[in-house]
């Protein structure tokens, strides 16, 4: 019996240390956000909101917000048009690319951003192309990873090929079929792949900062700036950006469960 027991707790020991050890810089931050002032004291000195009133009222928030928003928005647009119809064909009808895909997929775990930005400048530092279309372009590329597994795992399990072409047969096209047939049956692997797709372009700071030299000024360069003028505006909108990443894995652990649940149905 002791040795069941000890089984038992061990486990929920490990996590409740895990837990403490990631959750305690979160906790200590939002304190520090809403402190007076906190140097060599264990506990702030006072509390106070106005650092939440001195962020939102400082006139480059909103500006980098609406940057972070319209890159991964553009991200999340070209990933779908360039990705979905490959990935679609990959799996349906040609095995072999699928495999290929695959492995094309692990390249951007296997570079380190820093060595990707600094290719990035030397090829592209003097085309006349807008830098930013080459930067959207390689976000995409980089979130190319969570999209496709998304997507594999979405179309694993049921025949798509023998749905799109029924839909043919009855007259709709391939465009018609594969929106009407294809897409309501992948609906919740496409939600998550797109949901992973924005979260990482819109927080993405390293290829944004040193390939357009801080010029494109997005919310998470303007946080690190705002790191080195006022650490409690910093650490507001350090909480900011938990939250947001919290509500998207809240999202996905819905999506998920509830693609478990429809398939068991």
């Amino acid at each position: 019996m002791k040795v069941q027991r000890v089984n038992k707790w061990r486990p929920q020991l490990v996590i409740t240390l895990i837990a403490i050890f990631l959750l305690a810089p979160i906790v200590a931050t939002f304190f520090y956000s809403i402190s007076t002032v906190w140097v060599k004291t264990i506990l702030p000195n006072g509390l106070t909101f106005k650092w939440y009133g001195v962020l939102t009222a400082d006139p480059n928030f909103i500006p980098s917000v609406i940057r972070s928003l319209l890159l991964a928005i553009a991200v999340v647009i070209v990933t779908m048009v360039a990705f979905l119809p490959v990935i679609f064909y990959a799996n349906v009808y040609n095995p072999k690319l699928k495999e290929k895909l695959r492995y094309l997929s692990i390249l951007p775990y296997s570079i380190p951003g820093i060595v990707l930005v600094t290719g990035l400048v030397q090829l592209y530092g003097n085309v006349a192309v807008p830098k930013i279309i080459i930067l959207i372009l390689t976000i995409s590329a980089i979130c190319l990873p969570a999209f496709y597994q998304s997507l594999n795992n979405a179309f694993m399990g049921d025949d798509f090929r023998g749905m799109f072409e029924q839909a043919q047969l009855l007259g709709d096209s391939k465009v018609g079929a594969f929106i009407r047939v294809v897409l309501p049956n992948i609906r919740a692997g496409l939600m998550v792949g797109l949901l992973l797709t924005f979260a990482a372009a819109f927080t993405e700071y390293v290829i944004t900062n040193i390939f357009l030299t801080g010029q494109y000024q997005t919310l998470k360069i303007y946080m690190y700036r705002l790191m080195n003028t006022n650490g409690n505006a910093a650490s507001v909108l350090t909480i900011i950006f938990f939250l947001f990443l919290g509500v998207i894995a809240l999202i996905l652990i819905k999506l998920v469960s509830n693609q478990k649940r429809a398939k068991k149905e």
